[in-house]
């Protein structure tokens, strides 16, 4: 079994949705902390959002590429 990723082309859309939903949480993040150590306290549940956002995205890529690898490694039947 290969773990190389090959591309874009190789990923399911599970994985890719993963990483976008990863990718824009992190910059939620980023933009949230600042936001909330320049003294806005509301931004607070904004970092929260951020981290359960970044957390799921990451359980739906690694979900999804498991599943991918155990498609891979069943044996076609015809």
């Amino acid at each position: 079994m290969s773990t190389v990723v090959g591309g874009w082309k190789v990923w399911s859309w599970g994985e890719r949705a993963g990483v976008i939903v990863l990718a824009a949480s992190v910059v939620l993040l980023v933009w949230a902390a600042f936001q909330y150590g320049g003294g806005q306290d509301v931004a607070f549940f904004a970092l929260f959002g951020a981290l359960v956002a970044g957390i799921t995205g990451l359980g739906v890529h690694v979900a999804s590429r498991e599943a991918r690898f155990r498609r891979q490694s069943r044996p076609c039947r015809r």
